[in-house]
């Protein structure tokens, strides 16, 4: 048990560190010119609400520098949105290589393949298309009206001034967390006694985070397991699966939640003093 908490702690550091790294370069080229050592207390507590719920957390974090730096509610909220859109693609980036070098062992795993292929082509091209709009709304002046005239602008925003190499260096800055999570995942398994190809991790692993993800689910239970079991119960009884799956996800949580603690009272008192302005 403390190999595993020891797997996970130190990812779980490198993770909120990948994290306010990110957080940090989108608010200084979007919103506000805020250092990290302002944004990374922050973002470490709003974990304890992401324990219930990731949007809430995501919100916590928009909520906070809404108050902090007088950034527009909804600005923010444009640039938090544009963050976790490319987190949805730097799970799509990765898990399109397994897709490319992962040899099906079973006509099940084989149709599967094929349906994600589909899906990711269909991804990839959405997203094109979504920066060539937001570029068309750069170049053109009708187009630019039309947005600003339309319910949306706000939240547009920071779509409608991200340039291609924006999403390339949100990414960039994002890759490291998702390769550690690889290795972590990789060494927990085996310390649990189950033996996943890495190759088959790289393919799945991103799916399994991706229906983590939705938010249909208090504290990401119920769909993380259940997509461990759809990809993973040929590798291990589902029973033993299972109980990977809720270890992995309470330890990482748990880990989550000891760095939140650690930053809380600083966050308390920032808040306080705000309100007290």
């Amino acid at each position: 048990m403390l190999k595993f908490f020891g797997a996970f702690l130190p990812f779980s550091a490198f993770y909120w560190v990948i994290d306010s790294l990110c957080l940090t370069w989108v608010v200084q080229r979007f919103n506000a010119p805020l250092r990290l050592c302002e944004i990374a207390p922050i973002r470490a507590s709003m974990y304890l609400l992401a324990l219930i719920n990731t949007n809430l957390g995501q919100g916590g974090v928009a909520w906070y520098l809404h108050r902090r730096a007088g950034i527009p509610l909804i600005e923010m909220l444009s640039s938090i949105l544009f963050i976790g859109l490319m987190e949805v693609y730097q799970l799509f980036a990765f898990s399109t290589l397994g897709v490319i070098f992962y040899q099906a062992g079973s006509p099940s795993q084989r149709t599967m393949v094929h349906l994600l292929r589909i899906v990711y082509a269909v991804a990839w091209l959405a997203l094109a298309m979504l920066i060539g709009f937001f570029a068309l709304v750069r170049r053109s002046d009708r187009v630019r009206a039309w947005i600003a005239a339309s319910p949306v602008r706000a939240f547009a925003r920071t779509f409608v001034q991200a340039r291609p190499r924006d999403y390339a260096i949100v990414l960039a800055i994002k890759a490291p967390s998702f390769l550690a999570s690889l290795i972590v995942q990789f060494l927990a398994l085996r310390l649990y006694g189950i033996s996943i190809p890495f190759v088959e991790l790289v393919l799945f692993l991103p799916l399994v985070f991706l229906v983590a993800a939705l938010p249909i689910a208090v504290a990401h239970l119920g769909t993380s397991q259940a997509a461990w079991l759809i990809f993973f119960s040929m590798n291990a009884a589902p029973a033993k699966i299972l109980a990977y799956s809720l270890a992995a996800h309470f330890t990482f949580m748990f880990c989550n939640g000891l760095i939140g603690l650690i930053f809380l009272p600083r966050a308390a008192r920032e808040l306080t003093e705000l309100g007290a302005a």
